[in-house]
């Protein structure tokens, strides 16, 4: 592995590049045999979400494992320990809470599992902490967006396979009934050019919802105005647990019954009601489409996240070529 050819493949977005970490080979149109090209082993934090250990221009970091971030990026205290200078671009990279960030910054060497890659760009986090965590930043979807991803939580590993193999032969890790959930990225009809968040159809409490799978969101949450909306819960709802704020607003858990992804279900997951305060709400945002009706960022967010606490009951496998998810229960 650690010979493998290392390239670097990247996508215009406005003024900032999206970068792969190694290149794809020429591809035959006829399918083959599932081949892995990368395992990387998780560190567990105390509250639940993963790191991945890379080599930054020589130097070890922690990065977490973010499939919601979009882009990749450092926090700014990491870009000032590397010595790093961020140059401004114009694309933009928004956090939950509102805040925005407008930087990024190039890397001289950038090493995962064993490969390096040069001259990556990682956006500098509008976050001054990743998840509430002491990570130097988040992989996000971006840098490996070309290969399959298996996320083995139960085993704290994730793997990276060629997209090539023949279609729905993936599951290799049991013989357990599986689920296959299309996904797609970006989502239908927005302006994004570019965008890695994996949005999918899952079923709550019997009502279909568009969900984003989120390993760096400690809980699963859902939109306030879906929850009232749809299943009629709000902070006045009985039976809920007040969880503080966000943005001023009040945030509570809800116990729902099930979520169901395909044929696979999770019982009675404690929901947090998340204000909306992305989106038209950001008060950061003033980049508008054409029709002058909606944000940039309005179509960026699905009505629920899905974070870790459903997420380590699963295993997951994200089929790029496909655009499949195949799920089945950790065990």
């Amino acid at each position: 592995m650690t010979s493998a050819k290392v390239g670097i493949v990247r996508a215009l977005i406005g003024a900032a590049m999206a970068p792969t970490f190694i290149s794809l080979p020429v591809l035959a149109d006829d399918c083959r045999p599932l081949k892995q090209v990368m395992s990387l082993d998780l560190n567990v934090l105390p509250n639940g979400l993963f790191t991945v250990p890379v080599t930054i221009n020589g130097s070890p970091r922690q990065l977490l494992f973010g499939t919601g971030g979009g882009r990749s990026a450092l926090t700014q205290r990491a870009a000032e320990s590397l010595g790093l200078h961020p140059a401004s671009t114009g694309f933009r990279l928004l956090g939950v809470n509102g805040n925005v960030s407008q930087t990024l910054v190039t890397l001289d060497s950038f090493v995962m599992g064993g490969v390096q890659a040069k001259g990556l760009t990682m956006m500098i986090s509008p976050q001054a902490r990743i998840g509430n965590t002491s990570a130097d930043g988040v992989l996000a979807g971006d840098i490996m967006i070309s290969y399959d991803e298996e996320m083995d939580f139960a085993n704290k590993k994730v793997l990276y396979f060629l997209p090539d193999h023949c279609e729905g032969d993936v599951v290799h890790w049991t013989n357990l009934s599986s689920a296959v959930i299309p996904f797609r990225r970006p989502p239908s009809g927005s302006n994004i050019t570019y965008d890695t968040h994996i949005r999918f159809d899952v079923t709550l409490d019997g009502k279909d919802v568009l969900a984003m799978l989120s390993t760096g969101a400690v809980r699963t949450t859902i939109s306030a105005k879906v929850a009232d909306a749809e299943f009629n819960v709000n902070e006045n709802t009985p039976n809920t647990v007040p969880l503080g704020q966000l943005g001023g607003r009040k945030m509570v858990g809800y116990v729902f019954k099930t979520i169901s992804f395909g044929n696979i279900s999770v019982a009675n997951p404690q929901i947090v009601v998340l204000p909306d305060v992305i989106g038209l709400n950001d008060p950061n945002n003033n980049i508008r489409t054409d029709d002058r009706s909606k944000r940039v960022d309005d179509d960026m967010d699905a009505d629920v996240i899905i974070g870790m606490d459903v997420l380590k009951k699963l295993h997951i496998y994200v089929a790029t070529k496909e655009q499949n998810l195949y799920v089945t229960a950790a065990e």
